[in-house]
């Protein structure tokens, strides 16, 4: 799978080089700060998206990008 656009090797926060890790999946949902009702309801478990994670091994700096390619 393919991105699409270019990510930047270093990380914005510390200028490391950051690693690429394969694909995984993520629910998609929105948790309201103020909770009217159970969270439960705010997540879609019906689908899930694949995402390709960018972390910086020194910082942890953690991107997450929808994989649509």
């Amino acid at each position: 799978m393919s991105l699409g656009f270019k990510i930047d090797r270093q990380c914005p926060k510390c200028y490391t080089d950051r690693t690429l890790l394969d694909t995984s999946f993520a629910l998609p949902g929105h948790i309201d700060p103020q909770p009217q009702k159970d969270s439960a309801e705010c997540i879609n478990l019906t689908s899930a998206l694949p995402v390709r994670v960018v972390l910086c091994p020194r910082c942890h700096y953690l991107e997450l990008y929808h994989d649509v390619g």
